[in-house]
């Protein structure tokens, strides 16, 4: 299966209040969605997030949307809660789903929720049929692909979305001293645990890294 890594960019006019709460508040710190259900004729939708962040804020906040029908919240420490929200869909949104309603295409949970009207996330399926996506978003999202490859992640941590080659040369390259100060292995080290050319190896460490630094940031 090939995959896209998409960033999205919503126009602040057809931002989800979350994401506008993440960009003019300190209150939230990350969000994730992590599934979510069309319910009827498409325009109620159902949708669970992971929120790093105050739960009060966020819930004051989501219960004055207009979109909002319903809030659950479920703590899961001080700092981090679900939210199940039932809510009217725009129909922007709408028109995003559309997008993605091809044969092969699949979505692979969780989007990352940025500041600033950005989501984050991978989508798998057939070459020509992601290519189509990308045609067919509405004009109000813009989006950028960051990667395109075979998609081989594995379960693990959701926050962390490396692919099992990226992990295995972060592993190999933690193993080898690559990380440690003063440095006591280099990338032809992490190249020779993990079988492959210099080049291949510096590559693989090169995009883990990205992702980490934009998954923490």
């Amino acid at each position: 299966m090939k995959y896209l890594h998409l960033s999205l960019q919503y126009e602040r006019e057809v931002q989800h209040p979350m994401q506008r709460l993440l960009t003019d508040s300190q209150a939230l710190e990350r969000s994730w969605l992590v599934t979510w259900n069309v319910q009827g004729t498409g325009d109620i939708i159902y949708t669970l997030f992971y929120i790093v962040g105050d739960r009060e804020v966020y819930r004051e906040h989501v219960a004055e949307a207009e979109e909002t029908v319903h809030c659950d919240i479920t703590p899961v420490d001080d700092r981090s809660f679900y939210a199940y929200v039932r809510e009217r869909e725009k129909e922007v949104f709408q028109r995003f789903r559309a997008a993605f309603e091809q044969p092969s295409v699949v979505i692979l949970p969780p989007l990352a929720y940025r500041p600033e009207g950005r989501v984050d996330f991978d989508v798998g399926g057939e070459a020509a049929e992601l290519a189509e996506i990308l045609e067919n978003l509405p004009d109000e999202i813009t989006v950028s692909v960051s990667e395109v490859g075979e998609y081989d992640s594995r379960p693990g941590v959701p926050a962390v979305d490396l692919t099992a080659r990226q992990r295995e040369a972060l592993r190999a390259a933690a193993e080898v001293g690559y990380y440690e100060y003063p440095r006591t292995g280099n990338i032809a080290d992490v190249a020779e645990r993990l079988d492959c050319a210099t080049s291949t190896a510096s590559n693989h460490l090169q995009k883990a890294q990205a992702r980490l630094v934009r998954q923490f940031i």
